[in-house]
């Protein structure tokens, strides 16, 4: 392979690592949720803002 197609290859899981990595802390957050009894949209929202702050810090070390 030469450079130019290892190069690409190395980010072309970048997007669907980002999805998987929101969709779990969204489920932590419904789970998290679920055990503390907090009202609906506050668990959910949690996890997943969280999960696009991770995501993103991970894409920004990634592309480092």
């Amino acid at each position: 392979m030469s450079k130019k197609s290892k190069h690409w290859l190395a980010y072309s899981g970048l997007g669907i690592q980002m999805a998987v990595t929101m969709l779990f802390c969204l489920w932590i957050g419904i789970k998290i949720e679920g055990y503390f009894s907090i009202s609906p949209p506050l668990g959910q929202l949690g996890g997943l803002f969280f999960g696009i702050f991770a995501s993103i810090y991970n894409l920004i070390n990634s592309i480092k």
